[in-house]
């Protein structure tokens, strides 16, 4: 983008250019404690972090000492590695061990012949990722599983003693997204999974809907009376001022199971109790 337009766009975005230029500087020069930060947009993919924050609060007051974390389309990694970094801080800051892992073809986007699969978009092979450069990175910090999700997804168990707590679908096409939901039927889960889906909205030139691509994928994963992938009722937009048009907010989901054993297993560990005003 040339200087004079990047003015105009910062100049004219509805959130106040003196939060954003904040929130950017606190990125790169961290103060405070990582969840003011993190409340406050004021971390480096604000939607992964509030995501495993969340999720990890809701394990530990379900008595887990561990969640496991996954991320589908991995791509050139710096999503995985971003998520290693706030794995790191919810450590410190909860006592939940998060274990990472990263779901990805290794050879950028598959040839599909779907019509939903967004073709029009991005060509076969785009997002191919450098293994060798990625897992130098990671340093054993994550666990990268390669292959076709259809394949891999059905093989893969999350361990009993870290349930999947949260997910990161960032896969693009409708056919992947599809193949890649069952991973939210298996047995050792949170009784409701934060999820992140990159692809539910776009720029005006993807021309997305509710019948392809990712969304498409949803929808027919809802078919079915005791489970939903809803959108967050109470994301940060709503609780903070100034983020709601950084659209963000606008991709986080809530798995529901509502036949798990535990769903209805109270997190709040004192009496809530209103008292009469004098």
């Amino acid at each position: 983008m040339k200087l004079a337009d990047r003015i105009v766009d910062l100049a004219t975005r509805p959130v106040p250019l003196r939060s954003l230029i904040a929130r950017r500087l606190l990125q790169q020069f961290p103060i405070g404690s990582w969840e003011r930060r993190l409340r406050s947009g004021a971390v480096r993919r604000p939607h992964y972090a509030w995501c495993l924050h969340y999720a990890a609060l809701q394990a530990k007051g379900l008595g887990y000492k561990a969640i496991t974390v996954v991320e589908l389309g991995v791509a050139g990694g710096n999503g995985l590695l971003c998520l290693c970094e706030h794995a790191a801080q919810v450590r410190k800051e909860l006592g939940v061990e998060i274990r990472l892992t990263g779901f990805d073809s290794g050879g950028g986007l598959p040839n599909t012949r779907d019509i939903r699969d967004l073709h029009y978009i991005w060509p076969p092979g785009s997002f191919e990722m450098d293994r060798a450069a990625l897992e130098k990175r990671l340093a054993g910090r994550a666990e990268l599983i390669l292959g076709n999700v259809s394949e891999t997804i059905p093989r893969w168990q999350p361990p009993a003693d870290a349930p999947l707590g949260c997910v990161m679908f960032d896969l693009d096409l409708y056919t992947s997204t599809r193949d890649a939901l069952p991973l939210l039927t298996k047995t050792d889960i949170l009784p409701r999974i934060w999820c992140y889906f990159d692809d539910i909205r776009g720029f005006p030139d993807m021309e997305l809907t509710d019948f392809i691509g990712e969304t498409a994928a949803i929808v027919e994963f809802n078919g079915h009376p005791d489970r939903a992938i809803l959108r967050d009722n109470v994301s940060p937009a709503r609780v903070f001022a100034g983020l709601s048009t950084e659209g963000w907010h606008e991709k986080i989901y809530i798995y529901h199971r509502l036949t798990h054993p535990q769903y209805d297993t109270c997190l709040s560990q004192e009496k809530h109790q209103l008292q009469l005003v004098a």
